[in-house]
C-alpha cells in the first residue's frame, strides 16, 4: 500500500535545463576569423600561427559567400546576370564593408580571400561518377515513371546559381535528357541527336542556352548520354521496338530534333 502524499514535504527544486547557444552565422563566423587575426598581429603572434588565421579567414569567407549563392533561387532561362563571378564580388564587397574601418593589410587579406574563392566557384567540379549516380537516381525516385519531369527536375537545379559549376548535376541532367529523346521518339533519334549535340560540344558550337554556363564536353558525358539512350530503350518490350523502329517514327523525330536545341 501507497503511503499518502504530505503535502507539507520539502520539495527540491532542478535547475531549468540550460537553452544552447545558437551557431554563430557564416557572417560572425567571419568576423571572428578576421578579428582573431587582427588580434594576434596586435600581440605579435609567431608567423605559423598568422599563417593559420589567414587560412581560417579563407575558409569563413568561402562560407559565408558560397551560402548566400546557394540560396539564391532558379533563373529563368535568358537570366544571364548577375554570372556568378560577379555574386562573389557583390557579397564580398559586404564583408569588406563591414570592415572598413580595419588596417589596409587586412582588408587587403580579405580581399585576397574573395578574388580565391571567385576563381574557385568559376571552375568546374570534379567529376564523379558516384555524384552522377546520385542525381540521377534521386530525380527517377522522386518522379517514377515520368522521365521528362525527372529531367526538369535536374534541369531547374542547374539554372540555380549555387549548381551553374556542377559537372556531375550537368552529366546526371544530359543523361536524363538522352532517356526522355529516346522515349518520345526511339534510339535512333536519341543516338542521332546525343552524336550531333556532343560533336558539336568538343568543336566549341553550343551556345549558351540557359542561365548558367555550357558544360564541357567529357568521355563520361559521352558515356552516359549514350547509357540513357540504350536504357531508355530497354525498358521497352519487343512489340514497342518494334512500332517505335518504323521510318515514319524515326522521320518525323528527327524533323522535330531539329527544332529543338535546348539540350542542356
Amino acid at each position: 500500500m501507497l503511503n499518502p502524499i504530505d503535502a507539507s514535504m520539502p520539495v527540491t527544486a532542478y535547475r531549468q535545463r540550460p537553452i544552447p547557444e545558437e551557431p554563430p552565422t557564416a557572417a560572425e563566423a567571419t568576423d571572428k576569423a578576421i578579428a582573431k587575426y587582427e588580434l594576434d598581429v596586435k600581440n605579435g603572434a609567431s608567423p605559423s600561427d598568422l599563417a593559420d588565421d589567414r587560412v581560417a579567414i579563407g575558409k569563413a569567407v568561402e562560407v559565408e559567400v558560397q551560402l548566400q549563392i546557394l540560396q539564391l533561387p532558379g533563373r529563368e532561362k535568358t537570366q544571364r546576370e548577375p554570372t556568378v563571378a560577379q555574386l562573389v564580388d557583390q557579397y564580398g564587397k559586404a564583408i569588406i564593408d563591414r570592415h572598413a574601418d580595419d588596417p589596409a593589410a587586412t582588408r587587403e587579406l580579405v580581399q585576397g580571400a574573395i578574388d580565391d574563392y571567385k576563381t574557385t566557384a568559376t571552375q568546374w567540379t570534379p567529376e564523379d561518377r558516384g555524384k552522377v549516380d546520385a542525381y540521377i537516381k534521386g530525380a527517377m525516385d522522386r518522379h517514377p515513371g515520368n522521365i521528362q519531369a525527372a529531367f526538369e527536375e535536374l534541369r531547374d537545379l542547374r539554372w540555380t546559381p549555387g549548381h551553374f559549376y556542377d559537372t556531375n548535376l550537368a552529366i546526371g541532367a544530359d543523361y536524363l535528357r538522352a532517356r526522355w529523346e529516346t522515349e518520345k521518339s526511339n534510339n535512333i533519334v536519341g543516338g542521332i541527336m546525343v552524336d550531333v549535340y556532343l560533336d558539336k560540344k568538343q568543336n566549341n558550337q553550343i551556345p549558351q542556352n540557359g542561365p548558367g554556363p555550357v558544360s564541357p564536353y567529357s568521355e563520361l558525358q559521352k558515356e552516359y548520354m549514350h547509357k540513357g539512350v540504350e536504357d531508355q530503350w530497354n525498358t521497352l518490350n519487343w512489340f514497342e521496338k518494334s512500332f517505335l523502329s518504323d521510318n515514319s517514327v524515326t522521320i518525323s523525330g528527327l524533323a522535330r530534333a531539329a527544332f529543338e536545341n535546348d539540350v542542356s
